[in-house]
């Protein structure tokens, strides 16, 4: 599908004596120098970039050749710096150029040499003599080997050819072909064509390095002749190949074992005077003379694809040039140079095209031309995709193409001959799309049709033009290269129609700034083509806008830098399009680097094409990228790194993978077949035409243009037309409503008037799920940009992409649209939407079936059942499971529903039929609550039970206890008005609540019942004692049996560290025992409110127990201290330890058993200040807490998500040996044992405050310092703490775990794959740490008055 393009030509004119004719050429690619022969043995250095001649010799002068000898042969020699020549006499001459010497450096051969061919390392050189031999010699001129040029193979005799053949005749009177001599790309091989004077005929032998012969062509293969060339990379020999029978010429393609493969036909008649490949194998460059008349000088360049020989270009010359040599640069595939006998060397420097119809606009046909001489292939994208060498229709021109531009808004073809003609051709009116009702498919194959025509002018010459551009009706761009230093010209030719003939009316030529390497039309905001604005690209990368309007042009500026734009590199395939809504320009150059304006945006590029919306384009990676046109260009290339198969299967088999929810799609990123090229993108469509290296065509449909395709149908409301596109690309239905919610509501009843198929509407409800898949699935990469790296984590939780209560309301929505249209077509949909529901409203289903049975009238007059339950009941089959169904039915108490359900199952009829016979036997209410017995429906089942009769009470009360329904069976029997019965379902309710630890709430619930004796001992044990007091007064307590129930509450309220309470009750109007309430807020170290109640009942309060007390925790505070203190410094030896150590990373297989396990003793390491550990905090708090009973500290607890366990660890037991395994958890759970709690800090407040009192005020302070030293001491070590906590944490452990598993993987790798990874981006391993942080709480315990 591709051209080949005309970039840059350069064409001097050497100036020396004009009765010197150039013969040959080589050319020094490093410093751009070209070194001529000519006929009479002139030797001429010629500067193309100085445009002068450096050196001319006359090698006739010169002491150094035999007498009569012309140089037949001429090659540059890089590692000798020189230019080695041969003369037909058999001289061998070496220029050099360092020192200007030129030297005979050997005589080869009596009779003289007739061809010569270095090899392409350089190493060594191959001579054909004259006298019918092949000299193999190295570059230090010593030879190697000689052989007979007409060798056969072993076990062959050469045989004369006796039947007389037409073939032969050309060869037969000319025994003295030159023979050719072509090596192979990687210099193992070469070839050499000679007449073999025995056969009578042309043969091509094949030959190794060491000068064996390797293979001959066919024996039957009659009609060669001498000019050979061997494709570089090796697969075929192209060599001349006449037919004089047939009268035809071809050029023949062999093998290196000699076997004919393939051939292309010359369309003209043509003397084949060399042949050449470029360096890429892709083009064969034929030099061709004109077999009679003028003998006009052409080349042609031919290239293959799909198995046809495509003829992409020729290049003419003026009727007095004439071609004598032409080469291919070897450094650049696309670079050709030709010399011309009368002095004139051009420079043509080619690259590959996809030219389609430009624009932007829908009705763009997407029209991609193929050139194959006379012949264009066109194939408009838009509606079908033809692959070469086929194509949707043909034009055929009066002559080879040069080339062709097209109209960017009638979309008219204009073409330019080999003859100056130029045509123009209107393509035929595209057929519209076939429809799912259309029977016939359209005929697109409508060739267009030919609208104008020149006659033959010779005011412009078109072979001298490149970069042909119709920019509007009346006027034509090119470029037209310039002869030596001279600027070159921008052509304007100004045009006009008359009775279907081209009038040139007048042409304009404007000097350019510089030899120009692109020419465009320029795209802008308002008409995205411009018809007057023209954007051109020159060689050092500069951009030029130029207006045909008045002849100037200006140089591009940047919006973005507002200076004047330039390529960093000026790329050989430029595009302009609107970016970010200011003018911009893609460019991509030969080192697959693609710019948009001067942001790289990928540095291995292949291919790139421009959509409406998207920049698309492919890499060497094999993947397909797509950019939104709608926002800022990214700061950084954008890369991909494809992962490798052993890091998939890590990422499988391994614990540190990531699982699959947490990497999000990325729509901009697909992967393509491997040397996949883009070849169109048709606008506001989705269809992307990619060719493969082999030729054929695939057209795909890339994602990012799917859901911009379909957000702007969903936009414009055509729900068929994106239905359609959905369902064929498999895209999520729930984007109907995602994209639009509120939208989608106000207009679903156009929706459901479009998709009118109820297939269609079944398959968009069943597909509908409560998440929004535009944060999910579908991210708009037109608002929301694209990733820049391999893979995108996917920031949003799950709760931030569900959708709750979605489908309900579609469903609901949609069903309203059902009934109200024809609830009876629309019937299955309607079905669906119940189902689909959640939960699913199966007994809706089923009452909806219900009501559809009946009797109707069929055409005959007949009365038949009803189908449409039957086709209902069989569709919902379908959709839930019968069994299910089958419970639902049942619950709805309608035996003729169930039995029809049953039916649809798979269920035996002796089961059911008997089941349902027994329950029709029982009585209404009893047999619901079978029912709801048998399915489990206990809350109804006590329900119906319940109206069955007062004898089955007992029965409701054991179902009560069994499945603890208490809460319904209250509301049950507070709504039935039967106060015994409920009393009795509120006393076994209380009876649960005792068993559960409620016993506040089971002591209200006997209140209730009026079981007062019960909520006095449910009150007591849930600490309410004034409730209990007044349980009492119901039950009629005398005054000492009050009083006994205070000491009772008292004591129980003291067992459970309520001393405050305990001496309430005691202090109560029933109780009022002073002396011991005072006690018990001693015992509890209350000594305030003991203080206060003494001094208002005047009792004595023992002031040496305060003492001793004080005593007591002193102690405790010091001994708590040194341990803190001890299990600190020890915490500390062992973090700093095992932070020093460093684990050995060894391969699995050289990892001994002690080594192994010693690796697994170093899990908890972990340090906070790694270079390579990136941490995500997510705190967890450890807070202790003090019981006032015992005086001590409880162990610290940690508040943490449970995560559900396979299997149940097994308990570790914690030791404090030095040196253990588990050392350091010991450390930090003794440590966390021992700091204080709110209520400790309490406790000491509570004390100092009595000693004040008590006017102890020395002991108090001396109480407060100590207190206040040992909490200063815990302060500073929590950042200690924590750390050690966080390294132990298990979580912490088993990531350390994974990133030394990671590492020893990396370490097993094979060597190539690491190679791999050292060159692309080394993968890592995130660290993800969850750090503790341990906190003191504080209280205000201490006095502000020491």
């Amino acid at each position: 599908m591709k051209n080949l393009t005309k970039l840059t030509e350069v064409i001097d004119d050497i100036s020396v004596d004009k009765t010197i004719q150039l013969k040959l050429f080589t050319v020094d690619t490093d410093n751009n120098i070209i070194f001529f022969v000519s006929s009479d043995n002139h030797f001429i250095v010629y500067n193309p970039s100085a445009k002068k001649v450096q050196l001319l010799i006359d090698l006739n002068k010169q002491d150094i050749i035999s007498q009569g000898a012309f140089v037949i042969a001429i090659q540059y020699i890089p590692d000798l710096n020189a230019i080695c020549m041969a003369t037909d006499k058999g001289d061998i001459l070496m220029y050099t150029i360092s020192n200007s010497q030129l030297e005979c450096v050997g005589v080869v051969g009596s009779s003289g040499i007739s061809s010569m061919s270095w090899s392409p390392d350089y190493e060594l050189f191959i001579i054909a003599t004259l006298s019918g031999t092949l000299i193999q010699m190295t570059k230090d001129w010593d030879i190697i080997t000689e052989v007979p040029i007409d060798s056969q193979l072993p076990g062959n005799k050469a045989t004369v050819t006796t039947i007389p053949d037409n073939n032969n005749a050309n060869n037969n009177n000319n025994n003295n072909i030159i023979p050719c001599i072509s090596w192979r790309g990687d210099g193992q091989y070469f070839t050499c064509s000679s007449y073999d004077a025995v056969q009578g005929k042309v043969v091509i032998r094949v030959w190794d390095r060491t000068l064996v012969l390797h293979s001959m062509n066919e024996s039957n293969v009659n009609g060669l002749e001498s000019k050979v060339h061997w494709r570089p990379n090796g697969s075929l020999i192209a060599a001349s190949h006449r037919y004089p029978a047939e009268q035809r010429h071809d050029i023949s393609f062999f093998e290196r074992n000699g076997l004919k493969h393939g051939e292309l036909t010359l369309r003209d008649k043509y003397v084949v005077e060399s042949i050449q490949w470029s360096s890429d194998s892709e083009v064969l460059a034929l030099h061709l003379t004109e077999d009679g008349g003028l003998k006009r000088s052409l080349v042609q360049l031919w290239h293959r694809s799909n198995y046809y020989w495509f003829l992409k270009q020729e290049l003419n010359f003026d009727a007095d040039q004439h071609v004598a040599s032409i080469q291919w640069d070897q450094s650049s595939s696309g670079v050709l140079r030709v010399i011309t006998k009368e002095l004139r060397y051009h420079e043509v420097r080619f690259c590959w095209d996809y030219d389609i119809s430009p624009g932007f606009s829908q009705e763009n046909p997407s029209t991609c031309v193929m050139v194959d001489g006379k012949d264009l292939k066109l194939t408009p994208f838009r509606r079908l995709v033809v692959p070469p060498p086929m194509s949707a229709y043909a034009v055929k021109l009066n002559s080879n193409c040069l080339g062709f531009s097209f109209n960017h808004t009638t979309y008219q073809l204009m073409t330019f001959g080999s003859d100056n003609e130029i045509s123009i051709y209107t393509p035929a009116v595209l057929p519209p799309i076939p429809t799912r009702q259309s029977t016939t498919l359209p005929n697109y194959s409508i060739a267009p049709t030919l609208t104008a025509q020149t006659s033959k002018q010779s005011s412009v010459k078109l072979y001298q033009l490149r970069h042909f551009l119709w920019l509007n009706d009346e006027t034509i761009l090119a470029v037209e290269a310039a002869l030596n230093s001279q600027p070159e010209q921008l052509v304007q030719l100004q045009i006009s129609l008359k009775d279907n003939v081209i009038q040139l009316d007048r042409v304009d030529r404007v000097s350019l700034p510089g030899k120009v390497l692109r020419m465009i039309r320029q795209a802008t905001p308002d008409s995205q083509l411009n018809d007057e604005r023209v954007l051109f690209e020159t060689l050092d990368g500069h951009l030029y806008i130029y207006n045909s309007m008045t002849s100037s042009f200006i140089p591009f500026v940047s919006q973005i830098q507002e200076n004047i734009f330039k390529f960093p590199t000026p790329c050989l395939w430029i595009h302009s399009c609107i970016s970010n809504g200011e003018d911009a320009v893609v460019g991509l150059t030969d080192r697959s680097r693609l710019y948009l304006n001067q942001h790289v945006m990928s540095t291995d590029c292949n291919s790139f094409a421009i959509h409406n919306k998207f920049l698309m384009f492919t890499t060497t990676a094999h993947v397909l990228r797509s950019v939104p046109l709608s926002l800022p260009p990214p700061s950084q290339p954008l890369v991909y790194q494809q992962p490798s198969i052993a890091s998939q299967s890590q990422q499988q088999n391994s614990k540190f993978g990531p699982p699959p929810s947490a990497v999000s799609y990325d729509d901009s990123i697909r992967e393509v077949e491997r040397g996949s090229k883009i070849v169109a993108v048709v606008p506001h469509d989705t269809r992307l035409v990619l060719q493969m290296p082999r030729g054929n065509l695939e057209t795909i449909s890339p994602r990012s243009l799917t859901l911009s395709t379909i957000r702007e149908l969903l936009s414009q409301h055509q729900y068929e037309s994106a239905f359609s596109l959905m369902r064929r690309n498999r895209i999520d239905m729930n984007l109907i409503y995602d994209y639009n919610p509120k939208d989608f509501i106000q207009h679903i009843d156009e929706f459901v008037n479009q998709i009118q198929s109820i297939d269609y509407l079944n398959l968009f409800i069943s597909s509908l799920r409560d998440e929004d898949t535009t944060k999910s699935l579908f991210i708009d990469l037109e608002t929301n940009g694209i990733s820049t790296s391999k893979q995108t984590s996917n920031n949003n939780n799950n709760n931030n992409n569900s959708n709750t209560g979605k489908v309900n309301l579609i469903c609901d929505k949609l069903r309203q649209v059902f009934v109200k249209k024809d609830s009876i077509a629309y019937n299955l949909p309607i079905l669906t939407t119940y189902v689909k529901k959640s939960p699913p409203e199966l007994d809706q289903v089923l009452r909806l079936i219900q009501s559809l049975r009946g009797e109707e009238i069929n055409d005959q007059g007949e009365t038949v059942v009803n189908r449409l339950t039957e086709e209902s009941l069989d569709y919902i089959v379908f959709l839930v499971d019968v069994n299910k169904l089958y419970d639902i039915a049942l619950g709805t108490y309608d035996f003729e529903l169930v039995i029809m359900v049953a039916q649809k199952s798979q269920k035996d009829p002796k089961e059911y039929m008997s089941f349902l016979t027994e329950l029709q036997k029982m009585e209404k209410f009893y047999q619901r609550y079978s029912i709801d017995k048998h399915l489990g429906r206990w809350e109804s089942a006590l329900e119906n039970l319940s109206q069955a009769g007062s004898e089955y009470f007992s029965e409701c009360l054991d179902i009560i206890r069994q499945h603890k329904i208490y809460k319904e069976a209250v509301q049950l029997y507070s709504k039935i008005g039967d106060q015994e019965k409920l009393n009795q379902v509120q006393e076994i309710y209380g009876d649960y609540l005792m068993q559960s630890n409620g016993f506040l709430e089971a002591g209200f619930m006997y209140c209730n019942a009026n079981l007062y004796k019960k909520a006095i001992q449910s009150f007591k044990d849930a600490g309410a004692w004034e409730l209990a007091l007044v349980q009492s007064v119901h039950l009629g307590y005398s005054p000492s049996e009050q009083k006994s129930l205070c000491y009772d509450l008292s004591e129980h309220m003291k067992r459970l560290s309520k001393f405050k309470d305990s001496a309430n009750v005691l202090v109560h109007s029933s109780c009022q025992d002073y002396q011991l309430a005072v006690n018990t807020l001693i015992d509890g170290v209350f000594w305030t409110d003991a203080y206060t109640l003494s001094v208002s009942h005047k009792i004595e309060l023992p002031k040496q127990m305060l003492l001793d007390q004080v005593s007591q925790y002193q102690s405790e505070i010091s001994e708590n201290s040194a341990s803190y203190q001890k299990y600190l410094q020890r915490v500390q030896v062992v973090r700093q330890n095992k932070l020093n150590y460093q684990p050995l990373l060894l391969p699995r297989s050289s990892m001994d058993p002690e080594t192994s396990s010693v690796m697994s003793g170093m899990s908890g390491m972990f340090s906070e200040g790694g270079g390579s550990v990136s941490s995500q905090a997510s705190t967890s708090t450890y807070v202790s807490t003090y019981s006032s009973q015992t005086g001590t500290f409880s162990q610290a607890t940690k508040s943490r998500i449970k995560k559900p366990k396979q299997h149940k660890p097994k308990k570790v037991r914690l030791t404090g040996k030095e040196g253990s395994a588990y050392e350091e958890e010991f450390l930090v759970e003794e440590m966390k044992k021992l700091i204080p709690s709110t209520s400790n800090q309490d406790l000491i407040g509570r004390l100092l405050r009595g000693l004040v009192l008590f006017k102890e005020y020395k002991i108090a302070k001396e109480l407060q310092d100590q207190y206040t030293t040992y909490l200063k001491i815990i302060d500073d070590s929590l950042d200690i703490l924590s750390t050690s906590a966080t390294a132990i944490l298990p979580e912490n452990k088993k990531e350390k775990e994974r990133e030394f598993e990671f590492n020893q993987q990396q370490l097993e790798l094979p060597t190539e794959q690491q190679q791999q990874s050292n060159n692309n981006k080394p993968p890592t391993f995130t660290l993800t740490i969850n750090k503790v942080t341990i906190t003191r709480e504080k209280s205000n315990w201490n006095l502000n008055i020491f």
